[in-house]
């Protein structure tokens, strides 16, 4: 800027001030400086007495490059009133991408109207921007239109700018099919056509198709830069290969803030939540990467994965540190995070110090009351969110009901699937069918759950069925239990949960050759049972243990603990509950057995490496068993703890002898 302030002042002295490209050349040099430079440009602009067309296209493409593009349409229409110049074929492709930025759709069919009735509308350059445009305000009809009116004139970039626009809004075999055309007409695809290509691949998890197009690039010698390497491993891991979209990754010559974000949301929605975490770690530790809002909402659900409350609410902490904007999409997750992290507490808090809510924002707080089995409190919540005038959509009727169900209120359950039908005319889904099994399963009505499934419009799967086996094994009925575990395992065969609830069901009556029948079947068919599995989080580390665990470094200390801690229990009361070993083994055995379940051995571990009076945050895989759970309400009474299970359906919290589950799971 220095060396064009130095150029002006001479053009002031020589009189070239009044020439006109020299004015041109003087805005145009003054643009491409830096960000700052706009101001000076717009000075030089306002002294100009009759400024030309060309001038005006220079001062119109500065604002939108310098991402003002509402000014840029603003200028332009002083440009048309006042001036009364006419456009050229360079004045429109900046305004189109200015409409592109601002997804002013309806200005830019303006423009589009305005360049056929100057017959422009034959320009490439402007085609190829009218395509970007419309594309980017997803109306893909009439950027197809433009596309093909193109005829032989189509060039890459045509190509490229609709096959992206397929991609970013989410027509990937369309992106795949307009690919496959462009190669047909011996166009060689460039980086930014694989990108969008490579997006299409991940969305549809064609992996083939993607392993022949990252073969294509290492045969074609094209450049693995980051945004190209960052686009395999995002592939990848939509595909589920998190091996290979890490050896991309760990390939990559630089690694920016996308790569990593990528990464580590790879890991997040594969459910590898303590790698997205240890990755997260890395980069933020290791080597001062500063994260966005993309790396933070994969590590918030990673820490709802897994469970680490600690790495969650350091998050939350750096979010307000770092200064980042707390958007909906941010504090929605933070919501879900805390409610699976046992803060349903927090997470309600979060949620009503918003300034701004979504239905996601109203759909993530039901669901975490009712996750949390206060099914009252979610039902309270529905009621103020329809008194905001916010309408209801599937996902929330999937809350309600669910809220419902395990709190036990099937009157209330009956009512809110008959007025998401009625009042707002919401088709029940599977997953609306299945809550209404669970409900009524979970209540002892097996006969009304059973007609309700042979009603259903559409076949039900194996969450449905799964519901009223479980409900079958508590209310030991055989007779439902050997329907729901045929129908169950003719749409899951390899389910091994089908086989231990049919015969605990059998075992439950005493029906130990039957019980047996079902094992051997069991162990013919190669099936082995899922072990329980609990972990805690310990100074940022997780620490599992599985039933009769001794894997353990520290195991022999734990055990001293669980004979301490069941000694402690016994003397206030506690008796051990063996009516769950449904195994045809001595008193003494079944004591034994159940003594050593995994969440008691993550809680022991707890108890010698936790404050005294420090909260516990218990993961478990599998359902608590009856014992365990009796046992913890002793504890949680005897060490003055506060404790907190997931298992695999809810949450529940023990506190001073009682659970918030009030014994209904």
């Amino acid at each position: 800027m220095k060396d064009v302030h130095q150029i002006h002042a001479q053009m002031i002295v020589t009189g070239f001030i009044h020439h006109t490209p020299s004015l041109t050349k003087l805005i145009s040099h003054s643009l491409s400086a830096d960000p700052t430079s706009l101001t000076y440009a717009c000075m030089v602009f306002n002294h100009i007495h009759q400024p030309n067309i060309v001038i005006w296209n220079t001062i119109i493409r500065g604002f939108v490059d310098h991402s003002f593009p509402k000014v840029a349409i603003l200028g332009y229409v002083e440009m048309l009133q006042e001036s009364k110049i006419i456009p050229d074929r360079i004045t429109f492709p900046s305004l189109l991408k200015g409409c592109a930025q601002l997804l002013a759709f309806n200005e830019g069919k303006i423009l589009h109207g305005q360049i056929v009735r100057l017959d422009l509308d034959s320009d490439l350059y402007i085609q190829t921007t009218l395509v970007k445009m419309y594309a980017a305000c997803g109306d893909l009809n009439s950027a197809r239109i433009v596309f093909e009116k193109m005829g032989t004139q189509k060039n890459q970039v045509a190509w490229t700018t609709m096959i992206s626009g397929y991609a970013r809004n989410h027509y990937p075999k369309e992106a795949l099919i307009l690919f496959n055309e462009m190669e047909k007409e011996g166009l060689e695809p460039d980086e930014v056509t694989m990108v969008s290509v490579l997006s299409a691949c991940g969305d549809l998890k064609d992996l083939d198709y993607g392993k022949n197009l990252h073969f294509h690039i290492d045969e074609s010698g094209m450049k693995v830069c980051v945004v190209l390497g960052t686009a395999l491993l995002d592939m990848y891991a939509k595909c589920g290969e998190l091996d290979l979209a890490r050896h991309v990754f760990d390939a990559l010559p630089e690694r920016n803030v996308v790569a990593w974000s990528a990464m580590v949301s790879g890991y997040s929605q594969n459910n590898c939540g303590e790698e997205a975490l240890r990755l997260f770690k890395e980069m933020v530790f290791e080597t001062n990467q500063k994260p966005n809002e993309i790396t933070i909402l994969a590590v918030i659900s990673a820490c709802a994965q897994s469970g680490d409350l600690n790495l969650g609410r350091w998050i939350h902490a750096y979010i307000s540190k770092a200064q980042l904007n707390p958007s909906i999409s941010l504090q929605n997750s933070l919501i879900d995070m805390y409610s699976k992290c046992g803060q349903i507490d927090v997470a309600h808090r979060i949620f009503y110090g918003m300034p701004e809510k979504d239905i996601v924002s109203w759909n993530t707080m039901i669901n975490g009351l009712a996750l949390h089995g206060l099914g009252v409190q979610a039902l309270d919540q529905f009621s103020i969110m329809l008194m905001s005038g916010i309408r209801p959509d599937d996902i929330t009727f999937i809350g309600v009901l669910s809220a419902c169900s395990h709190a036990g209120l099937v009157l209330e359950g009956r009512q809110q699937y008959q007025n998401m039908r009625r009042i707002y005319g919401i088709v029940p889904k599977l997953e609306h069918y299945g809550c209404m099994v669970d409900l009524l399963s979970r209540a002892g009505l097996l006969q009304e759950a059973e007609n309700f499934i042979q009603e259903m419009p559409m076949e039900p799967n194996g969450a449905i069925w799964g519901a009223l086996l479980s409900a079958c094994r508590v209310y030991n009925n055989v007779e439902f239990g050997k329907k729901a575990a045929k129908r169950l395992l003719d749409i899951e065969p390899d389910n091994d949960g089908v086989y231990v609830l049919l015969s605990n069901i059998f075992a439950g009556q005493k029906q130990w050759a039957e019980a047996r029948k079902v094992r051997s079947l069991m162990h013919e068919r190669g099936i082995r049972k899922m072990p329980g599995c609990s972990s805690i989080v310990v100074d940022g580390i997780a620490h599992e243990f599985l039933v009769g665990d001794r894997s353990h470094p520290e195991s022999e200390n734990i055990y001293l603990m669980l004979n301490h801690v069941i000694q402690r229990l016994k003397s206030a009361g506690y008796a051990v509950e063996t009516s769950e070993v449904l195994l045809n083994i001595d008193e003494e055995e079944k004591e034994d057995s159940v003594s050593q379940h995994s969440e008691k051995l993550a809680i022991c571990f707890g108890l010698m490496k936790t404050m005294p009076g420090t909260e516990m945050l218990i993961m478990k895989n599998l359902r608590v068993c009856g014992d365990c759970h009796s046992a913890i309400k002793y504890i949680s009474k005897v060490f003055q703890r506060e404790i907190i299970v997931r298992d695999r359906s809810r949450f529940h919290h023990f506190k001073d002898g009682s659970c918030s589950c009030r014994d209904y799971w």
